[in-house]
Parts: structure tokens; C-alpha cells; sequence
């Protein structure tokens, strides 16, 4: 069913207002065109486009979206795993008390494993801001689970 002006300009205003919702302003903008756009116009636009790239699937659409309102940020942010670079930091203070493998290979298998033991914390920062720290508790959690995957991958290597 077609939308009318009306429901077309409360969209496009809650998608402004709204932008993290769905969409970014630009893919609103975009999708706001192609609604105004006569359908002989569509059909023509169709027949230019090879064959792989007219029905594009909704799924993709939707995992190719950005992050953050790229018109309105004035500075640059970063959205960053704050566990990674603290579970990297205890890794290396915790592999000097441990006779282990110290290869590339086993380091990065006890961050995955410590990392899945641990609940991530998103924070988003200023382009290299340092991440705050953490609490006790959090951190005693870290050390935990980076002892745990050490000793994991030191039993079982995969190499």
C-alpha cells in the first residue's frame, strides 16, 4: 500500500529525530527519493542494473547500516569493547606467572575463551581517549577468567 505525503513526512520527522532507531539520516534521505520517484523511473533504473545486484536482500540492507549520526557527530568517537584491551592487559601480567605456550596462536584462544566468559562493556570514546577504569569486582572477574583460559588452553593446545 502506497503512503501518503502525510505518513511519508511523519516518518522522515521521527527518522530526524530518531536517528539510531533504524536508519541514518542519509539511508532515510535515500529512501524518502526513491518513494517520490515515478514508477516508469524505477523500471528504467531497473533495467541498467546487472542482474546480481537487483534484488538486494533485506538482511543485508540491515547489517550494512552505520552506527552512530554521522551528520551530527562534530568529533570523532569510537565504539570500543572496554573488556578487550582490559582481558589483553591481565593476559600479559598473568602469562609471567604461567608456565605455558606463549605463541600467537594459544594467546589469542585465552582472550576468546576469557572473553566468553565475561559480559561485554560497550563504551563509546573520543578517538584516543584511554578506556576508564574498571571496579574491583569487575576487575577480580577479569583476572578470574583469564586464569581459567590459561588454564584451559594449557591443557588442551591446539597446535
Amino acid at each position: 500500500m502506497a503512503k501518503t505525503k502525510k505518513d511519508i513526512d511523519k516518518d522522515l520527522m521521527y527518522k530526524m529525530l530518531m536517528p539510531s532507531g533504524s536508519k541514518t539520516i542519509k539511508a532515510s534521505l535515500q529512501e524518502e527519493q526513491e518513494v517520490q520517484q515515478p514508477s516508469s523511473e524505477k523500471s528504467t533504473q531497473a533495467e541498467k542494473l546487472p542482474k546480481e545486484e537487483e534484488a538486494p536482500s533485506p538482511h543485508r540492507a540491515m547489517m550494512r547500516r552505520e552506527l552512530g549520526i554521522p551528520l551530527m557527530d562534530t568529533q570523532q568517537t569510537v565504539l570500543v569493547n572496554t573488556m578487550e584491551a582490559v582481558v589483553l592487559e591481565k593476559l600479559e601480567e598473568a602469562l609471567k606467572r604461567f608456565q605455558c605456550c606463549r605463541c600467537d596462536r594459544c594467546k589469542k584462544d585465552m582472550v576468546a575463551l576469557a572473553l566468553n566468559r565475561l559480559s561485554p562493556h560497550y563504551m563509546v570514546l573520543m578517538e584516543g581517549q584511554p578506556a576508564p577504569r574498571l571496579d574491583a569486582q569487575t576487575n577480580a572477574a577479569v583476572v578470574t577468567a583469564v586464569i581459567k583460559a590459561i588454564l584451559a588452553v594449557r591443557s588442551h593446545p591446539r597446535h
